[in-house]
């Protein structure tokens, strides 16, 4: 059994015009602490899949290996999908962007 303590990152949060201030641990999602706090950030299928978590990352990192919805480019860019994604620093992160993130995913096949 390890005794390492996880580390905790300060989070910001920018919703709808508000921003949000919690904490979260390395070995926790953003979106289940930002729920713990009480942020209401979109979500659905919490596993990574669809993109209704979306979020832009302005300052920080996170780790996503199972967010299957974003292509890897995108995630470059500073998209993650928050029902999967670990903290690795203190973060600033755009949150509610389902539509940016499917524009930017799949708009070059729209007619």
């Amino acid at each position: 059994m390890s005794n390492v303590t996880p580390a905790v990152y300060a989070i910001t949060i920018e919703l709808d015009g508000q921003q949000y201030h919690f904490q979260c641990r390395d070995n926790q999602t953003v979106l289940s602490a930002a729920e713990a706090a009480g942020v209401p950030v979109p979500s659905s299928c919490c596993a990574g899949v669809c993109t209704t978590c979306a979020a832009r990352i302005q300052e920080g990192e996170v780790h996503q290996p199972d967010a299957m919805g974003v292509k890897e480019d995108l995630r470059q860019e500073g998209f993650a999908l928050l029902c999967v994604s670990f903290p690795r620093s203190d973060l600033a992160a755009t949150a509610g962007q389902e539509d940016a993130l499917y524009e930017a995913q799949f708009g070059q096949y729209q007619s």
